[in-house]
């Protein structure tokens, strides 16, 4: 694999962060630091944020990731962290710090932010006793691991006059009785994993679970996708197969379905769809294959806007169309501007340049804020509120309001 084919390296030469990938590799050796109270680094707190922050920071950086906590090893986890994850009490001088709910004042380049109850805030320590949520930590420890990237790399803050300081989640009191159907098992798919880990934990509970995926795992795969972990027995094997294996060493059963979606496909298993799919003709195909309730939710590839997206709809194939209609592009349209992409364009037939063009740039810290909007909008429907929702939101700079909107009513058609 080319660094270039590195979705977060991708991203940083789409930026103009960088001219060269070994650049990246260079600002990317950092240190991390994780902080957090000792009395709140627990199962029922803050340590899902931990863990979530610790898996994604081991993707985004080179360096060794020290978790200050009070903790000497990890706790209950849905994968194993790296060695490069080390629960010690020092750290280089050029660390970057990042505190999680900590009391003590920040220290000047460090990174602050705090999940109370539902509520995550960045820069503010929270007034409050309520644990957090693990909707929250998700949230929480991706727009914070998005800022340390862009802390490390140079991305220039985006519309930060328009930041507030606290945002609000949900988070499903019950999973219910209802069939989890998982569609689309990569970036997206285990970060929903993951979060759901931590809920059926809280909730004690045992979710049905089918995992729908056609693909294999490839070496590029660990960069963004979280439940993989650092021993390359996942590599050539089928998604669905793996993380049914991984589902079941939590005591879960889950489902394995090696399925490729096209038009009249029919999943095993009606209920709620949960899409983790990058394209949107196989959304539509999804949609029309049954479901009674899709959640769904996109990843956009500007390293400099990172923005995510998300849907709660009924399985109407109008709106299907609508919402995700036919789009030929693949990747950021990019024209070679440095020495280093025009010797890309002079491979043989622009080979190395299309292979740049259509990597999508992504970040695994996207996948945890999109992972907590969707486990939001999956709390609204368990809840009872069973409305079609859009939304969008931009990581960068944090906490940017995000745009929530319930869409008019649409006339069932079925066709």
């Amino acid at each position: 694999m080319e660094l270039y084919e590195d979705r977060i390296i991708n991203g940083l030469l789409k930026a103009n962060t960088i001219d060269v990938p070994e650049q990246a590799t260079q600002l990317l050796a950092r240190d991390v630091v994780i902080i957090a109270p000792p009395n709140r680094a627990t199962e029922d707190d803050l340590w899902p944020a931990i863990w979530c922050l610790a898996a994604v920071l081991e993707r985004q950086f080179n360096g060794t990731i020290s978790i200050m906590a009070g903790l000497s090893h990890p706790l209950s986890q849905p994968a194993s962290l790296t060695p490069r994850v080390s629960f010690r009490t020092d750290s280089g001088p050029s660390a970057i710090r990042i505190h999680l709910g900590t009391p003590q004042p920040l220290v000047a380049g460090s990174l602050y932010g705090d999940a109370r109850g539902d509520t995550i805030s960045y820069g503010l320590r929270l007034d409050s006793s309520r644990p957090a949520t693990a909707v929250a930590c998700f949230a929480l420890s991706g727009y914070l691991a998005c800022a340390a990237l862009a802390l490390a790399v140079g991305i220039p803050p985006y519309r930060q006059e328009f930041t507030i300081r606290s945002l609000d989640f949900g988070e499903p009191e019950t999973l219910g009785t209802m069939q989890l159907n998982f569609v689309g098992l990569g970036h997206l798919g285990q970060a929903y994993l993951a979060l759901l880990f931590f809920l059926g934990r809280k909730l004690r509970a045992v979710p049905r679970v089918s995992l729908v995926d056609n693909g294999r795992f490839e070496l590029p795969n660990w960069t963004t996708q979280i439940l993989v972990e650092l021993n390359g027995k996942w590599t050539g094997t089928h998604k669905a197969e793996y993380l049914a294996q991984r589902l079941e060493s939590w005591g879960w059963r889950a489902e394995p379905s090696v399925s490729e979606i096209s038009w009249g496909w029919r999943p095993n298993h009606s209920g709620i769809g949960i899409f983790g799919l990058d394209k949107f003709e196989v959304r539509r195909m999804a949609i029309a294959g049954g479901y009674s309730w899709i959640f769904d939710a996109g990843l956009g590839d500007s390293f400099l806007a990172p923005r995510i997206s998300w849907h709660s709809i009924p399985a109407d194939n109008a709106l299907a169309r609508r919402l995700f209609p036919d789009d030929n592009t693949t990747g950021t349209t990019v024209t070679a501007t440095t020495p280093f992409l025009t010797d890309l364009q002079n491979t043989l037939g622009g080979c190395g340049f299309l292979i740049y063009q259509q990597t999508q740039a992504s970040a695994p810290c996207m996948g945890l804020v999109a992972a907590a909007f969707l486990w939001s909008e999956v709390a609204r429907h368990f809840s009872g509120i069973r409305e079609p929702v859009q939304g969008t939101a931009t990581l960068w700079s944090p906490i940017l309001p995000p745009l929530r909107s319930v869409l008019p009513e649409l006339r069932r058609s079925g066709s």
